[in-house]
């Protein structure tokens, strides 16, 4: 009898977990053709038959629904080497959009193929829904962020987030390797542009940023958490003195 998922008491070990499970798969996906995706190319849609899921070689996608009002909300974004959409097999059609941020290959396995896989394998199992927990985590944070948080700070979480997924380090600056633009963090946190662009010099006036068109955003990562443990102590002690 396995224990293991019984034994995971830090979120770091499912982060670990969720990695191995994708480099299992990749073995799999390694040799098999891609198909390249243009940016802007929709690698399914809201709507689809979930068949299949898939292996990003190469490339940046970003998973997106629509609000009512029709904007884009931005809910996940993958790298290379990462895998997407096997979530949406429950209800058998696409729940959300997947989209190429940049030119990218994409592989895909048949969702028959890839339970077969999961069948052969009991860790494989465990590490697939290792896999799924992480990604419903990480959802109910947005979640709290968006319901719970200023603007301001979903911007701040975003920022460190982006650093800690495709930030390098630069002497006491974190670059992002990927060109984010400013609706990209728009749809990141439900937002309007010009309110994210108006929040973004607020932050560059404070030397937590500094960006330009060609080189993308620099970030300081301990400036923006001070900024947000800052945040957090001024709504406690407001919270405190209104008892």
């Amino acid at each position: 009898m396995i224990h293991t998922a019984m034994n995971i008491g830090d979120h770091r070990h499912c982060e670990a977990l969720s990695g191995c499970f994708r480099g299992k798969l990749c073995e799999q996906l390694m040799n098999r053709p891609g198909r390249p995706a243009v940016k802007g190319e929709l690698v399914y849609g809201l709507g689809d038959a979930a068949q299949s899921v898939f292996f990003l070689r190469q490339g940046l996608v970003k998973l997106t629904s629509l609000t009512e009002d029709g904007r884009e909300l931005i809910l996940r974004l993958h790298q290379a080497g990462e895998v997407f959409g096997e979530l949406c097999h429950c209800t058998g059609e696409r729940r959300e959009q997947a989209v190429a941020m940049e030119d990218s290959e994409v592989v895909e396995l048949s969702f028959d193929e890839f339970v077969a896989h999961l069948q052969g394998s009991r860790p494989a199992i465990l590490l697939f829904l290792s896999n799924v927990a992480q990604q419903l985590s990480a959802a109910y944070e947005q979640i709290q962020t968006v319901s719970f948080s200023s603007t301001m700070e979903r911007l701040v979480r975003t920022l460190g987030r982006l650093a800690d997924e495709f930030g390098v380090p630069e002497g006491e600056w974190i670059r992002l390797t990927h060109y984010f633009r400013q609706d990209d963090l728009a749809q990141m946190i439900g937002a309007r542009r010009e309110v994210v662009s108006t929040l973004l010099n607020q932050l560059r006036d404070e030397g937590l940023i500094t960006y330009a068109r060609k080189d993308g955003l620099l970030l300081r990562r301990a400036g923006l958490e001070a900024y947000l443990l800052s945040s957090e102590k001024s709504a406690a002690s407001l919270k405190e003195s209104g008892r």
